[in-house]
């Protein structure tokens, strides 16, 4: 934190400070939009936006972390020389504003505590809903690489959109988008179960809804901006506001919110300002009625979304009906939309009206975790992404399944390593429920690194897995980053490493690098074997190993399995992708008999290290696709 608040937080909190600052000099000037500098923070937002869009696809595929350092260095310094001469271009203007500002402004609105704490709210939830919708649809529909720059993007799109000297979109007709965005939402969640088959177009509806919501907050923002004389206390108090809703998603929601609600709970905000700059509610007439009417609607509408039914449907026509009609107004309108947003939310999670049933749910640091019954199996779910998967009945509580299924690349591994007699150090990055412990032998010890304490102490509790406790291998569950702590072991320590702490399709790539290949390398024996599972959706990590191989010399063979029916228990495997580097001509003489081949590698795919990666070059998974070939 030390290093951080140095090396970052110095320079950023200079950096963040010169928006605000150059704005106060322009207005001094006697430059013709001087007494309305705020459109050079729409300017600063393209800036930042632009940045944003180019770093992944431009900035870091062409340079190195050290490069980026030295062209950062370098930018300082143009920042400090340009904004000397800024400085200078308005020196001559200093006499003339202090004499103006040392007259009163009749026309200057009056700055209240009222409208401080407005700005600071109207900052503060469009900031915690950017990092909601994100977290949302990262973990809860897809956690496609780099889809965190998309809600970033449209937040800071926002800025320039308001801050414009005519903005595209009027706060009004923001207003009345995000309200109809909210019902449309709704209507996907009742009619097209939810477009669970359609997750991009799920994600396009999601990052749609959060753009206007935020515009809709924005607007509202820079329609009460002060005179240029208090740009410096606006800017402070709305950067505040979003530093108070970064906070409240990082670490307040992490301690108190089980359930994964704050993003439905932060739109329902959003929706209670929308209009909030508006002296007078419109009359609806019968507003108590109405509001009855719509209350009673409501919830029945919840129900409907699951049951379905002829009353049910009629209840649903009326709450979209009432919905309709009052949304013009803010507090019946938010009132009616909030059973909408949370009902989904609370009722499928606590297992009412769904087929599936969860069993445990918590949340940490890392995100949340969810124990899943469904189809005769528990699975352990972190977000979207699958942990592991355990039949239920008793019988059959032993078979490996998911990724360790019989049919899986991984028994061709073990299964070498059962022909020999010695006794074998294991080492497993990637605890998940600890299926690994039952590719058991006699003499085979197994090392568990993890990084989530609460995943560790699910895996442990054979009140829900048994894989540990039940399979008969001895073994240790290491806490902490899993590169850093095998750094620990002793040189010539495992015969066996496996790499499955990236199965998810966010890959943490300082595991896959060239120096932390060459950390595994030194820790097995001679002879030992590096294994990983490289099963991706979206990216494609063979050719980034086949280089990293090819650099550090040592031999590789990869091999993919289509999931296939376990017909005693019936329940299906998943497709698994594994790559093998060894230096061992009987361990790859026996993988190729077992049908392991080559590993490919691919154009435009460079060395990863740990100065340089680029995961733009990988997003397509073509050799997956290929060595899977069509489903049968």
């Amino acid at each position: 934190l030390s290093l951080m608040a140095i090396t970052v937080g110095g320079p950023f909190f200079v950096v963040s400070g010169s928006a605000p600052m150059l704005q106060r000099w322009f207005s001094t000037s006697n430059h013709k939009d001087a007494d309305n500098p705020y459109f050079l923070y729409g300017a600063s937002n393209l800036g930042s936006m632009s940045a944003l869009l180019l770093y992944p696809v431009l900035i870091e595929p062409t340079l190195t972390i050290g490069q980026q350092s030295t062209t950062w260095t370098f930018g300082y310094f143009a920042l400090i020389i340009l904004t000397g001469v800024a400085a200078a271009s308005v020196w001559k203007y200093n006499a003339k504003t202090q004499k103006t500002e040392n007259v009163i402004d009749t026309s200057d609105k009056e700055i209240t505590i009222a409208l401080r704490l407005k700005w600071l709210v109207l900052a503060l939830v469009p900031s915690s809903l950017m990092l909601g919708v994100t977290t949302h649809i990262t973990t809860d529909i897809a956690s496609v690489p780099l889809l965190w720059v998309m809600p970033l993007a449209l937040y800071i799109g926002t800025f320039i959109i308001v801050f414009a000297r005519k903005p595209i979109i009027t706060g009004k007709n923001s207003h009345y988008i995000f309200g109809a965005m909210i019902l449309i939402l709704y209507l996907a969640q009742t009619f097209l179960n939810g477009l669970k088959d359609a997750p991009l177009a799920l994600i396009a509806l999601h990052l749609t809804l959060f753009f206007f919501a935020a515009l809709s907050c924005h607007s509202e923002l820079s329609n009460s901006k002060p005179r240029a004389k208090h740009l410096t206390e606006f800017y402070l108090i709305m950067s505040l506001g979003g530093a108070i809703g970064g906070f409240f998603n990082a670490i307040i929601v992490p301690q108190y919110f089980v359930l994964p609600i704050e993003y439905q709970i932060i739109l329902i905000a959003a929706l209670l300002l929308r209009f909030s700059n508006r002296e007078k509610e419109p009359d609806l007439g019968g507003i108590g009625l109405t509001a009855l009417i719509a209350s009673i609607a409501a919830l029945c509408g919840i129900a409907p979304a699951f049951v379905g039914g002829n009353i049910g449907w009629l209840c649903i026509g009326l709450f979209l009906i009432i919905s309709i009609c009052i949304l013009n107004t803010r507090w019946a309108f938010t009132f009616i939309m909030s059973f909408a947003l949370l009902g989904p939310q609370l009722y499928v999670p606590l297992g009412i009206m769904s087929q599936e049933k969860i069993t445990h749910q918590d949340r940490n640091f890392f995100g949340v975790i969810r124990l899943l019954e469904t189809d005769n199996q528990r699975v352990l779910l972190h977000g979207t992404t699958n942990h592991g998967t355990q039949p239920l009945k008793e019988e059959h509580s032993l078979t490996r399944l998911s990724y360790y299924s019989p049919s899986s690349p991984l028994t061709d591994v073990y299964g070498y390593f059962d022909t020999l007699e010695n006794e074998q150090k294991v080492a497993v990055l990637g605890l998940g429920i600890g299926v690994a412990a039952c590719y058991q032998k006699d003499g085979r010890f197994f090392d568990f690194y993890e990084i989530d304490k609460d995943i560790a102490d699910l895996a442990e509790n054979p009140k829900y897995f048994t894989y540990l406790s039940d399979c008969g291998s001895p073994y240790e569950i290491i806490l902490g980053d899993g590169r850093l702590k095998i750094e620990e072991k002793p040189n010539e320590f495992y015969d066996l490493i496996l790499l499955d702490a990236f199965s998810s399709d966010n890959v943490p790539i300082h595991i896959l690098t060239k120096e932390a290949i060459e950390i595994y390398m030194k820790k097995l024996k001679d002879g030992g074997t590096l294994v990983f599972n490289i099963t991706n959706r979206y990216l494609d990590l063979e050719p980034v190993l086949s280089n990293a191989a090819e650099e550090l010399k040592i031999q590789a063979v990869a091999k993919a399995t289509q999931g296939q029916m376990i017909d005693d228990i019936g329940i299906k495997s998943y497709d698994a992708h594994f790559f093998v580097m060894t230096k061992n001509q009987e361990t790859l003489d026996y993988l190729s008999e077992q049908g392991w081949t080559k590993t490919n590698k691919r154009d435009g795919v460079s060395l990863w290290t740990d100065s340089y990666s680029n995961i733009v070059s990988v997003l397509n998974n073509k050799t997956r696709k290929m060595r899977l070939g069509p489903k049968k």
